[in-house]
């Protein structure tokens, strides 16, 4: 089950009641009665936390000023419902969080008229035009909660380890000389050494090994080499979430589908060395977990810019706007003006690949195609046996979706990793 945030509050008449859950349509209908009853446990302000079943549920208990409820207060609980045990650091996190939320709705003078909703037709027109809006303010903010939730919580990507590990211009580096052939290991100390005299170079060893992006190959009794097993890029490719556009926002399409277009041919002229800086970067985008949220979120759609403020805090949305001037800096996204408002879209996606690297591809018979494979037992060549058990090779996939906006000659092979 994903993890859920759950907003519940008291009811005058009813007593305990969920008001609003994020994502939608997940809770379901008993866990939402017991989520709920949780409240009549708790007396003071304060965390706290509840076991049912498989299930743990994360509480905060708080209360708000209301000129409409009777002791002119409502009680409310945020929940955070879990099917995973979460280490205690986490845990203090998150109850960081909820207490940010229960101070935003006790700042909001008029946010209490949003729990009215039920009994909005019993209101004037005025009355009944904020408890629309504080509403839909409440659900933006758990929303927001639930995202903040998800960036500490939540497992890493395959691509966003990679990212983590080639984030360091070192191994970036190390591995992009070893990409042109194997080295003695010694010779690969002193370059290490000479080049990056701060850091360890046998735990960077160790630590490439353990990824099984290397293999030390020992020859006789007493030389090593270093072999690449794997080569790993980080490049742009044309978003799939333009495509979505031409039906729902024909005219958004036609304001982006020109810039994609001018980007890409931009993008052909570049040489190795600009190509090799700029994957650097990618891997720098993705490594870090607050830009790699807003490229997940853009991958599923557009964001509009104008209702941001809305949605987060004030801290939040600094963070988010300096991230996303980032993204725009290094053309992975665009600003567009459409029926008078701003919109955030992707320019450019990232993905993360895999192959051969250039020593190994050498050795290839030229006749011979990249083959879709999983992992297998191979050998380099006749007396110069690898003893590692398994090696990645590429699998070939097309992943243009928009026509002249690749490179032509680019047919990179993407890898789906075990």
């Amino acid at each position: 089950m994903k993890t859920i945030v759950v907003l519940s509050y008291f009811h005058r008449k009813i007593g305990p009641l969920v008001f609003y859950s994020y994502p939608r349509n997940i809770l379901e209908k008993e866990l939402s009665g017991k989520v709920a009853n949780i409240m009549d446990q708790q007396f003071s302000e304060g965390f706290f936390t509840h076991s049912f079943e498989n299930l743990k549920s994360m509480n905060y208990y708080f209360e708000i000023h209301s000129d409409w409820a009777r002791g002119n207060k409502e009680m409310l609980m945020v929940s955070i419902i879990l099917d995973q045990q979460i280490p205690l650091e986490i845990e203090e996190k998150i109850s960081i969080l909820c207490t940010e939320f229960s101070e935003r709705l006790q700042s909001n003078e008029e946010i209490f008229t949003a729990f009215y909703i039920n009994d909005i037709n019993n209101f004037d027109e005025d009355d009944q035009e904020n408890i629309v809006k504080n509403e839909s303010l409440i659900e933006a903010w758990v929303n927001n909660l639930y995202w903040a939730i998800i960036e500490d919580t939540r497992e890493k990507t395959e691509e966003e380890k990679i990212a983590i590990l080639l984030n360091d211009k070192h191994i970036f580096k190390t591995l992009e000389k070893l990409s042109k052939g194997p080295i003695p290991l010694e010779w690969l100390r002193e370059w290490y050494i000479e080049k990056f005299p701060e850091k360890d170079f046998n735990e960077i060893i160790d630590t490439l090994v353990d990824k099984q992006f290397i293999f030390i190959n020992q020859i006789g009794l007493v030389e090593k080499y270093v072999l690449l097993l794997k080569e790993v890029n980080a490049e742009r490719i044309p978003p799939d979430s333009v495509i979505e556009y031409i039906d729902d926002k024909p005219e958004l399409i036609e304001l982006l589908l020109p810039k994609v277009q001018e980007y890409y041919s931009e993008y052909e002229k570049k040489t190795k060395e600009q190509i090799k800086e700029d994957a650097f970067t990618l891997f720098q985008i993705m490594a870090d977990s607050k830009k790699y949220n807003v490229l997940s979120e853009l991958r599923n759609g557009l964001i509009s810019k104008d209702k941001l403020p809305k949605l987060v805090s004030k801290k939040s949305l600094d963070s988010l706007m300096e991230n996303i001037d980032f993204l725009k800096k290094y053309d992975v996204i665009e600003e567009l003006n459409y029926n008078g408002e701003t919109y955030i879209v992707l320019k450019t996606n990232l993905q993360i690949t895999t192959a051969f690297p250039e020593w190994m591809r050498k050795l290839l018979p030229k006749e011979s195609e990249p083959v879709v494979a999983n992992k297998y037992s191979t050998k380099l060549k006749e007396g110069q046996e690898f003893n590692e058990e398994e090696i990645v090779l590429p699998i070939e996939e097309n992943k243009s979706n928009l026509k002249n906006t690749r490179k032509k000659n680019s047919k990179k092979k993407k890898i789906t990793q075990k």
